[in-house]
């Protein structure tokens, strides 16, 4: 035996090809299994995905409500130039002329030009602004010192305007006196109310009391708001209620509570609709010249509406930058660079610069804003321009959205020729191999399934309406699946016959809804693909198992081969050794000649 059946590369090449004939032999026609389930699960995987896409687009097919694709409208204009049209579903067929004479506008009031650096040493204390925009209204309180400027009081008011927030401030009661009463008041935040019930009728409830306990249901029970102690230098006690949000209102009525805590007697609350400054104007200092400071404010929203109605509650802070009494009730305008003033005329809703005015169908229409969304149903106007008087009036055709519905209906017949094909393509035999869905009942009834929803006559439908897919010129081929074959059939329909069109895909018996239901059957949670799916992919976890089984049982077999053939090495180097010990011996015996 050659020496070769001792080494060890001998040894781990006769356990290797071991290992190789048992795999050939009892692995590989599992894993042939294996690959084949695992094939065919990534198929109807491939298939549940593209039904889910074909569902996403009937879904929106089968909508028949005021949402649904077929009321697309689209407004045509004859110019863009002065504004836009957007139509929005079931805006109504028709037509219409307008002209833009003045667009909306923010109201504006500017203050004097003043020096920048002139000392001012009289305005030191609070000062409290009015300001009322819309339906809201703003109380701002600016402190100043007796070390200010013509600019550092601009900037002073700009910051307590732009960084105000809504409070509401109760009166100050002595902290030690009683109240005894019982009852509720409403909170409304934004339109949320929040009822605070109170109950002190047993007596004993000192005004430091009560404070505490309101202070706690507020916080407590109404989102939105912060409310807090407050005491004043005689230590008398009140409350105060921030709202969180800058562009919330806040009310409290005084007539909706119940008892008497707070009327004038007692904490004295009474707001309506009060919202934090910054959410009705923003403030700002500039420098006309490079020594000289201008105060201006500026309505968030514009229109007359919304104009800006403000005054000096208590102080004088408006009126040190000139906008004085009359300016500010009289909406006086400026009329040069550096006067106080507004800059646009507010004399009454129907003679003011602030508002948009449009021209409609002859008639004019006024509005506070440059978004028109009140004027027909279902359309927006976006004004941009105003129109000269050479301008000719701008055209408004509103029709059907012929574009977005064929371009769902595009989508539709894609979406369906990727399922059809796909299975189509993967059940027959030919060059190529066996189609991983030959003789597949399931792929075959599906098959069958898609064209016949596609094929067949919608049922349902009145007599003469448009009832095949073939009547709004889609053809179907059993080998490519669907296709647009007339396509100004198609565009007629929907410029024409548009409810027709509707009824074909989302009626009772719809296309869409027939399918949409069709296609739950087979990908819903219990449905026939996604069983078959999780069928198949059970039994590749069974034959992973059985493959991990046999490999670790060639594994133990080729460990006890290889201890074997170590044995039988051992007892070959052995027999090696006592061969060389004996004829070593013999040679000696003979004088070195065997021989």
């Amino acid at each position: 035996m050659s020496n070769s059946v001792l080494s060890t590369s001998w040894i781990e090449s006769a356990v290797a090809s071991y290992t190789q004939v048992q795999t050939e032999k009892r692995i590989q026609p599992i894993q042939t299994r294996k690959t084949r389930y695992e094939n065919l699960s990534t198929a109807w995987s491939n298939v549940s995905t593209k039904l889910t896409s074909l569902q996403s687009i009937v879904n929106s097919l089968k909508i028949s409500s005021s949402s649904s694709i077929f009321n697309s409208s689209t407004a045509e204009l004859s110019t863009d130039e002065f504004f836009s049209v957007t139509a929005s579903s079931n805006a109504t067929q028709s037509s219409y002329t307008m002209r833009v004479e003045q667009l909306a506008k923010s109201d504006l009031a500017v203050s004097n030009t003043m020096d920048s650096s002139t000392s001012v040493t009289s305005m030191a204390g609070t000062h409290r602004i009015k300001i009322q925009s819309g339906d809201y209204v703003s109380y701002v309180d600016v402190e100043l010192t007796s070390s200010e400027t013509n600019e550092s009081i601009m900037e002073e008011i700009r910051d307590a305007i732009n960084n105000d927030y809504a409070v509401v401030e109760s009166a100050k009661m002595t902290p030690t006196d009683t109240y005894t009463g019982s009852g509720s008041f409403v909170i409304n935040v934004n339109g949320t109310e929040t009822t605070i019930n109170y109950d002190y009728s047993s007596g004993g409830y000192t005004y430091d009391d009560v404070v505490d306990d309101i202070i706690n249901k507020i916080n407590s029970d109404v989102d939105g708001v912060t409310a807090e102690k407050e005491t004043d230098a005689s230590g008398n006690v009140g409350f105060k209620i921030t709202v969180d949000n800058k562009d919330q209102y806040i009310t409290i009525n005084k007539s909706d509570d119940t008892g008497t805590l707070l009327d004038s007697s007692h904490f004295n609350i009474d707001v309506q609709n009060e919202k934090s400054a910054n959410a009705l104007a923003t403030a700002s200092v500039f420098s006309p010249l490079s020594d000289k400071s201008k105060f201006s404010i500026t309505a968030k929203n514009s229109g007359y509406e919304n104009r800006l109605i403000m005054s000096d509650e208590s102080g004088s802070a408006l009126n040190f930058l000139g906008l004085t009494s009359t300016i500010l009730t009289n909406h006086t305008q400026t009329t040069n660079d550096t006067d106080a003033g507004f800059m646009y005329s507010a004399n009454s809703s129907t003679d003011n610069e602030l508002d948009a005015v449009v021209e409609f169908n002859g008639i004019t229409v006024r509005r506070s804003s440059n978004t028109i969304t009140d004027l027909v149903d279902n359309l927006t106007f976006s004004l941009r321009a105003t129109m000269e008087s050479s301008d000719s009036d701008v055209n408004i055709t509103v029709t059907n959205d012929v574009d977005t519905i064929e371009e769902k209906i595009e989508d539709f017949v894609t979406k369906f020729n990727d399922v059809y094909t796909y299975i189509k393509n993967n059940s027959y035999s030919g060059e190529s191999g066996r189609g991983i869905f030959t003789g597949n009942s399931t792929a075959s009834s599906l098959l069958t399934t898609l064209r016949t929803l596609v094929t067949s006559e919608v049922e349902g439908i009145p007599d003469g309406n448009l009832s095949y897919l073939s009547d709004i010129g889609i053809s179907f081929d059993s080998s490519s699946g669907l296709s647009i074959s007339d396509s100004s059939k198609l565009e007629d329909a929907i410029l024409n016959k548009v409810d027709q069109v509707a009824d074909l895909f989302n009626s009772t018996n719809g296309i869409a809804t027939q399918m949409y239901d069709m296609i739950d059957d087979y990908i819903g949670a219990d449905g026939t693909i996604t069983n078959t799916i999780n069928t198949i992919d059970n039994n590749v976890s069974y034959l992973n198992d059985r493959i991990e089984s046999i490999n670790e049982s060639i594994e133990k077999s080729a460990e006890s081969l290889r201890e074997q053939y170590h044995r039988l090495q051992e007892q070959l180097a052995q027999l090696l050794y006592a061969q060389q010990y004996f004829n070593s011996m013999f040679s000696s015996m003979m004088g070195g000649n065997l021989y």
